[in-house]
């Protein structure tokens, strides 16, 4: 049906009145100003009344809906609850309900009015408060949200696909711990409630949630295999009915054995007997689970404990270099690199989908081919 409309005169002005139809068929009327006064100006409003509908016409929207931005984000979010991954939807959660919809609730705009400018404007006005990592995931969560707006009607163009985000800042240079360093680091965690999974992941360079995903189950002491195959991920009751649940690891690469060397072998085993211990002598109020890595009561450790309690005890040694917990994995990969071992070599032993990926992280500490080369020219 093609868009109809007629002008209304108001305070000496000509506004456009457009008749557009929402998905149940009733009508909506939407008022746009002109900029004329009504003396002597009604053919041009009249001129602008018909291309406003034609510009209508040519958005060729399934139906017209006047929906807030605010408001279709909110919706959008229990539209995809069922959709993505738990840990996916906490992270969405987050950045919609904490940022992006109390600003587009502020700035009161309709989802077919949004232009490419106005989420220009927000994600520069989240420069300072947030790093520009998080606003290019701002960036990718609005133009989700916004793709789907696409796929059911409610618009017809992508507004994010022409906004514009901040420039990148200078790349973040992870710090790395020596050997030595991190012999002493551990000396420091050694009483702690986190120091297997602090210890685990000095020696194999693991991510949070794959130390603290480790079962027993994927544990052969027999033959000396770790099995990284699950990863634990942090949530809401509201999502999963518990704080904790078991994911895939990140990638297919990640999913890898690794060797027990003796040194971890010992540690495990100690951490058997301590969990067999408490068990006995808690009883029923012992947590009973699979993990590797828990508490006293057998629950496990949380992403976000492990992560908090590290820089709680990092920070009261200012001996210590001040590292965040994944920059063990940095320190892993780095004294490898070290060692002569190749990009390939690290990339299997930290999971990396490919050498590739290491290079982009490493690179600058990759002696192979760089000492190839000299000795090269000192025997020339």
């Amino acid at each position: 049906m093609p868009t109809t409309g007629y002008l209304r005169e108001r305070n000496g002005r000509y506004y456009a009145i457009l008749n557009l139809y929402d998905s149940t068929g009733k009508r909506i009327q939407k008022s746009h100003p002109t900029g004329l006064v009504v003396k002597n100006n009604k053919r041009k409003a009249e001129q602008i009344l018909k291309q406003l509908c034609v510009e209508y016409d040519n958005k060729n929207l399934m139906f017209y809906s006047n929906i807030k931005v605010a408001d279709y984000f909110e919706k959008w979010l229990l539209s995809i609850k069922e959709e993505v991954r738990p840990n996916t939807f906490r992270s969405y959660k987050g950045n919609m309900e904490n940022h992006i919809i109390p600003y587009f609730r502020k700035l009161g705009v309709a989802i077919q009015d949004l232009k490419p400018q106005q989420l220009t404007d927000y994600y520069k006005s989240k420069v300072g408060q947030i790093s520009v990592t998080t606003i290019k995931h701002h960036h990718q969560n609005i133009s989700k949200a916004l793709s789907d707006a696409v796929c059911k009607g409610l618009i017809s163009v992508n507004p994010a696909t022409a906004a514009r985000t901040p420039k990148q800042q200078e790349k973040f240079k992870a710090k790395f711990l020596n050997r030595v360093q991190i012999n002493q680091m551990l000396e420091v965690f050694k009483e702690s409630t986190i120091f297997l999974p602090v210890y685990l992941c000095s020696i194999y360079g693991l991510r949070r949630s794959e130390v603290l995903g480790l079962k027993w189950a994927n544990i052969d002491l027999v033959n000396g295999t770790i099995w990284i195959k699950e990863t634990l991920q942090q949530s809401t009751k509201e999502m999963t009915g518990g704080s904790n649940y078991t994911s895939d690891t990140k990638t297919e690469s990640s999913n890898r054995t690794l060797p027990i060397i003796p040194s971890v072998r010992e540690e495990l085993l100690k951490q058997r007997a301590f969990q067999n211990r408490n068990r006995n002598l808690l009883d029923s109020v012992y947590y009973l689970s699979d993990y590797v890595c828990t508490f006293a009561d057998g629950k496990e450790i949380t992403p976000n404990y492990l992560t908090k309690k590290f820089h709680q005890i990092i920070s009261k040694h200012k001996e210590l270099p001040q590292i965040r917990f994944h920059d063990l994995r940095h320190s892993v990969a780095s004294n490898l690199l070290n060692d002569g071992f190749s990009t390939v070599q690290v990339a299997e032993w930290l999971g990396h989908s490919s050498s590739t990926t290491t290079l982009k992280f490493y690179a600058h500490i990759d002696k192979t081919s760089k000492m190839a080369i000299a000795e090269k020219l000192a025997a020339s």
